[in-house]
């Protein structure tokens, strides 16, 4: 195909060159006449691109319309759907991120009163314990210094 489209430009274009060089030599009233056909068939192909411009013009209206249309009837409605759908979801994200939050509290809460409550006097109580064992064992040890000192 491509063989043929280039067969046909190089003849097109031989028969033109061919035409000009003829109408350099041509007598002055064919050369006239040669330009009022040309200036006519220009005129008509003008015409002609126009007319096409004018049709390619409203084609591409319509598809816009149409694409309008399209995006309206279909898109809008899915994308609306799908908006809902997402703010059902953040709605229940929002949820749980409020129970997350009570439940942190909560333990936040009960840690503090478990060491309040709880571990604190626990500690105390170790703490008495820990006091009395090293009194108990310095006492004790106050009595072993003084037979090692005897048996030197």
């Amino acid at each position: 195909m491509l063989k043929w489209v280039g067969i046909g430009v190089g003849t097109l274009t031989a028969l033109l060159l061919a035409f000009v060089v003829g109408a350099a030599f041509a007598p002055a009233e064919f050369r006239a006449g040669t330009r009022d056909i040309v200036i006519v068939v220009v005129s008509v192909f003008q015409l002609i691109s126009a007319i096409l411009m004018v049709a390619i013009l409203f084609a591409v209206l319509f598809a816009i319309n149409q694409l309008n249309k399209l995006a309206k009837n279909n898109v809008l409605p899915k994308v609306d759907d799908a908006m809902i759908k997402l703010n059902e979801v953040l709605d229940s994200t929002r949820s749980l991120t409020n129970n997350v939050r009570d439940s942190a509290s909560t333990a936040t809460q009960t840690t503090a009163f478990m060491a309040e409550r709880v571990v604190t006097p626990i500690i105390r109580i170790s703490s008495l314990v820990t006091g009395v064992r090293a009194a108990a064992t310095t006492l004790a040890r106050r009595d072993a210094p003084e037979q090692r000192g005897n048996d030197q």
